[in-house]
């Protein structure tokens, strides 16, 4: 983090230019507008395995978080990063309703994003929340962990700079004492039923799970906090797709 510290910063959306949006499919649907974690390696490679489920059905599009690329501004502050985003999600949407998604700290962002688009009057049709976490359990020390061991393994890992790990130093800070806003928006929280690094269900001692604090509709898919969008992807989008389309009786 005390790297990050020394990197261009803006303090205002329009001081940074704006990302090139990531399309992975595309349909006629609602449009799906996700957000990555903001840890690194950050990017849309996470939505690589999960967006082929809609391919024909609806727009799967992950707008990236500046910062984690060479030459990118980081944000100053949290305002300046969930209005970025916001504008990000209005530019992408148009006149479009539009549902939101944000995987782990990912949903940090969409929370914000959609709170802040509620005061505006331009409200996500709906929010998704995929194994996004809160400080109420002993998640963060499962997760810590299991990213420790899959740190010398993971393919993932092999996409990290240093303009990642500043850039995640950055969103550390920035995002240090944030607490979610209540929103109107329906609200899906996906939930991985493996405990983190864990190959299957166990039972534990402990009350691991992350838990929303908000009210929202939940579903629990296989895999654990990695998994579910890894080899356990298609499970996690099919229940995302349930819920959106006859499971709601609104189709979104």
């Amino acid at each position: 983090m005390t790297a990050a510290r020394v990197r261009p910063v803006f303090e205002a959306a329009d001081e940074a230019p704006a990302l090139p949006a990531v399309t992975l499919a595309t349909g006629p649907g609602t449009p799906l507008l996700c957000f990555p974690p903001m840890m690194a390696p950050s990017g849309p490679h996470y939505f690589g395995r999960f967006a082929p489920v809609f391919a024909g059905e609806r727009d799967v599009t992950v707008l990236p978080h500046p910062g984690f690329a060479p030459g990118e501004l980081l944000p100053a502050n949290r305002e300046a990063i969930v209005r970025f985003q916001a504008e990000a999600v209005q530019r992408q949407a148009g006149e479009r309703p539009f549902v939101l998604l944000g995987y782990s700290s990912g949903g940090w962002m969409v929370n914000a994003v959609a709170a802040l688009l509620e005061r505006q009057g331009t409200a996500p049709a709906a929010v998704v929340l995929v194994d996004t976490y809160t400080a109420t359990n002993s998640f963060e020390a499962r997760l810590e962990a299991a990213l420790r061991e899959r740190g010398s393994t993971s393919e993932a890992f092999e996409l990290l700079t240093g303009a990642q790990l500043t850039g995640q130093g950055g969103y550390v800070r920035v995002f240090d004492d944030w607490k979610p806003d209540p929103i109107e928006a329906p609200t899906l929280y996906v939930h991985a039923t493996f405990p983190p690094g864990e190959p299957t269900a166990l039972e534990t001692e402990d009350r691991w799970q992350p838990e929303w604090p908000y009210p929202h509709e939940d579903a629990d898919v296989p895999g654990d906090h990695f998994t579910i969008m890894e080899d356990h992807s298609e499970s996690t989008a099919l229940a995302v797709r349930d819920w959106l389309g006859d499971s709601r009786g609104d189709h979104l």
